[in-house]
């Protein structure tokens, strides 16, 4: 009798396991970003998320814009026409903005908000370069801004805070799976948004710590396309919630 009961038990589990694994509540939206505007984003990610009909948001530090190995203005703009990507604030120089005074914390903040909306990119996120913040640089964000992406990682439950968005930061350690795991647990926890954000796509992974490679990022987006899970920008996923 002990025997059958536990035997039950057992299969309810692994039943119970595949409906995590496999049907996901439907619930969880998927944000992938981008940081940095490296060359790759264009030239690798790009194509991979238009053969799935993914969009993205793109971080940019402005004062890169058009450097050796960087996206150009084209490139962002393209992205942003053809792909229904939509571009965000990371600063010009991508400088840590607590380790600066506050007046210039706030021309890097306002500059990139102006360079986007001079050329007509999209203006409304900002991702936090290193992650560093503290109130009086997040008061200059918000008056340009609609949302703050950090670079913590922790569950996002409804309702979010636009203003402190977490995100699992890609690493070239990682592997397809342990980003897909992440995904997986979102799921499972009931989050309503899991942000993933890459900075490279190359072949030699190990060139960057903060890469990977064109086939695990293919892996990463069948993943997700198997789940049937929403992906969308930061502010789409922001309106939505």
């Amino acid at each position: 009798m002990k025997q059958a009961i536990l035997l039950n038990f057992i299969l309810i589990f692994i039943e119970c396991s595949g409906i995590v694994e496999n049907q996901p509540y439907g619930e969880t939206i998927v944000v992938l970003t981008f940081d940095d505007a490296h060359s790759s984003i264009f030239q690798n990610a790009y194509p991979t998320m238009k053969e799935f009909g993914y969009v993205a948001t793109n971080y940019v530090p402005t004062g890169w814009v058009g450097n050796c190995d960087r996206l150009t203005l084209d490139q962002l703009q393209l992205l942003e026409k053809e792909g229904g990507w939509e571009t965000g604030g990371h600063t010009i120089t991508h400088a840590n903005l607590t380790q600066i005074d506050l007046d210039s914390a706030e021309v890097e903040i306002v500059g990139c908000w102006k360079f986007l909306k001079d050329h007509d990119l999209k203006h409304a996120s900002f991702a936090l370069p290193v992650g560093h913040s503290n109130t009086e640089v997040t008061k200059i964000i918000k008056r340009y801004f609609n949302s703050i992406r950090t670079s913590e990682d922790f569950k996002m439950k409804c309702p979010i805070d636009p203003f402190s968005l977490g995100y699992y930061d890609a690493r070239n350690t990682d592997g397809s799976e342990k980003i897909n795991g992440r995904i997986l647990r979102g799921i499972s926890n009931h989050e309503c948004l899991v942000i993933i954000g890459f900075h490279r796509i190359i072949d030699n992974k190990q060139a960057h710590s903060r890469a990977i490679t064109p086939q695990e990022f293919w892996e990463i987006l069948e993943f997700i396309r198997n789940r049937n899970l929403r992906v969308m920008t930061i502010s789409q996923a922001i309106e939505q919630l």
